[in-house]
């Protein structure tokens, strides 16, 4: 009985060290896998993604309006933790921004000039699409988008102005609050419902020669 117990236990012992390097063989077999569709998705839609020959800096605006979107989300959010959303507050909590925390005065300024140059480049986005007559078929639904996502903008930059403006007349109308809420979430979001559907068809059809 001794002699089959000892016997037994290392044959056990053996099956659970298979067992535990199958698991791990597996893990590493997945890990690889997910590792190796991870850079080839990176590959086929970033790094090597081929562009339309002669495409310039101009023809570049929409891709860099996507950037200055990216800066305002980020010091919108770095914002977001000292802005008190209160007519009789708004502008003190901006001051002490400026004045209080660290760079506060940098990100709030580039917060306030960001809509700007958004606005701009989107604007000079879509005459480029415009006199060019991009926005034919079958692009269509991309200049609607587009011009969505500009109005878009320019609610956002009114939105923000109405914040920033803190104790004027116009909030004896408007709620703070929801002035707030819609320039943080309800905005950004369907911006970013629009922009998905938008790079999704650009991604589809190409610029204005398959990507």
């Amino acid at each position: 009985l001794y002699s089959n117990t000892i016997t037994r236990a290392p044959r056990e012992y053996i099956l659970k060290i298979q067992n535990m390097s199958a698991k791990k063989t597996e893990a590493f077999i997945c890990d690889t896998e997910n590792k190796g569709f991870l850079m080839e998705f990176i590959e086929s839609n970033i790094t090597k993604r081929l562009i339309p020959r002669g495409l310039s800096w101009f023809g570049c605006m929409g891709g860099l309006s996507l950037v200055a979107f990216m800066i305002q989300l980020g010091t919108g959010i770095f914002l977001m933790f000292s802005f008190i959303p209160s007519a009789a507050e708004a502008v003190s909590s901006i001051q002490r921004v400026s004045h209080s925390v660290p760079y506060g005065w940098l990100i709030h300024r580039i917060h306030a000039v960001g809509p700007h140059v958004m606005i701009g480049m989107v604007i000079s986005h879509m005459l480029r699409i415009l006199f060019k007559g991009i926005y034919r078929h079958p692009r269509e639904l991309h200049w609607v988008s587009g011009a969505c996502l500009l109005i878009l903008t320019f609610i956002m930059y009114y939105t923000g102005y109405l914040l920033s403006a803190g104790n004027h007349s116009n909030h004896s109308v408007l709620s703070m609050t929801s002035v707030y809420a819609l320039h943080i979430a309800g905005i950004p979001l369907t911006m970013g419902l629009f922009m998905g559907m938008h790079f999704f068809m650009v991604r589809r059809t190409g610029i204005y020669e398959p990507l």
